[in-house]
């Protein structure tokens, strides 16, 4: 059986992006995690060691986020679903999508997105 547990539009302030202003002023980013767990016959157990919490990635997420400042989304998502990985032994792939709400850009865009997908596998 597949299995994927995902959190979406997950709003987090943060100071990450390439000029000093982002990083000093900070601004709202959005994160999609989306994980495919590993294999199980059945959920039926009703066991979550078979599973990842929602509110545990969420949770998880808000912590990278805030214990540095990234310059690029493509090192905060890939540090993100590294974390994840190694913290969540029945995670088999993640997908990590981050969002910069108001990218600072001479166009009008509703949001810039960057997403990494990264299997267990390729740690």
């Amino acid at each position: 059986m597949r299995t994927v547990v995902s959190v979406q539009g997950l709003q987090i302030y943060g100071y990450h992006g390439l000029c000093d202003e982002e990083r000093s002023l900070g601004q709202k980013f959005l994160f999609t995690i989306r994980c495919q767990l590993a294999d199980v016959r059945s959920h039926l157990d009703d066991r979550l060691d078979h599973s990842v919490g929602y509110d545990v990635l969420a949770r998880d997420v808000s912590g990278i986020s805030e214990s540095k400042k990234f310059r690029t989304l493509e090192a905060l998502a890939e540090t993100i679903a590294r974390a994840l990985l190694v913290a969540h032994p029945a995670i088999e792939t993640i997908e990590v999508h981050v969002s910069k709400v108001s990218p600072p850009m001479a166009h009008h865009v509703d949001s810039a997105t960057v997403a990494v997908t990264l299997a267990r596998s390729e740690l």
